[in-house]
């Protein structure tokens, strides 16, 4: 079988692994899980195919705890409890690093550790009302975050015209593309708020796998990860 098959035969794959996973069929084994309707595949960043590894996205959400991190400084704040922000941060940051635990069981070949970046992940989703599309789950600067391509379905995305130059070919193949019927810029707000929520709930069912690993930031480094279970941050 030639390449090109090979990734067709992959695409039907993704969305009969999303599709079950939205049923409450989980493949672990393949990184398929869900919650509530909502169906996940997660795969690797570091892939063979250049509309995976070779185009940036755009965080349209952040992600696990990160959303809480506001909500929880203005309660204590309002309070007048006393607390450092840096312990709020370093907590929320702990607890991500579950889920990305979580994350490296579905995907044993992820690496962690990077400049700006702990981890970097793409996923499948399926919403409850049949919603199909591609997003970006990684670690940065801000956090645990989400991200989406907007340029998939243009034709007149930067990328996609600098690739097409160079290599005479669609960066996107038709294949993937007929996929997704939807873009995650466009959830409204109760929307994302329950997209986000599934996406958590699903990575929490997960067994998380230890890793660890060294993030550089502008500041200086730190190596985070997961020991017997236990997440640290030194």
């Amino acid at each position: 079988m030639n390449e090109e098959c090979s990734e067709v035969t992959d695409f039907k794959e993704l969305l009969e692994l999303v599709s079950q996973a939205a049923k409450g069929v989980d493949n672990i084994k393949k990184g398929a899980v869900g919650y509530g309707g909502y169906g996940f595949v997660f795969k690797n960043s570091e892939s063979r195919l250049p509309y995976i590894s070779g185009i940036g996205s755009s965080k349209f959400a952040g992600a696990g705890s990160m959303r809480d991190v506001v909500k929880t400084f203005k309660k204590l704040s309002d309070s007048g409890q006393k607390f450092e922000l840096q312990d709020l941060m370093t907590h929320q940051e702990e607890l991500d690093l579950l889920l990305a635990g979580s994350l490296k069981t579905l995907i044993p070949e992820l690496r962690f550790g990077g400049d700006e970046i702990l981890f970097n992940s793409w996923m499948l989703v399926k919403t409850p009302d049949d919603k199909i599309f591609p997003a970006t789950f990684y670690y940065g600067a801000s956090g645990m975050s989400v991200g989406g391509w907007q340029g998939y379905d243009s034709k007149n995305d930067y990328f996609l015209g600098k690739f097409k130059v160079k290599t005479g070919k669609e960066l996107f193949p038709e294949e993937f593309v007929s996929l997704f019927n939807f873009s995650p810029f466009k959830f409204k707000k109760e929307e994302l708020n329950l997209f986000l929520d599934a996406l958590e709930f699903a990575l929490k069912k997960v067994p998380v796998s230890d890793f660890e690993g060294i993030y550089r930031y502008d500041l200086g480094k730190s190596h985070m990860g997961i020991i017997d279970g236990q997440p640290f941050i030194y």
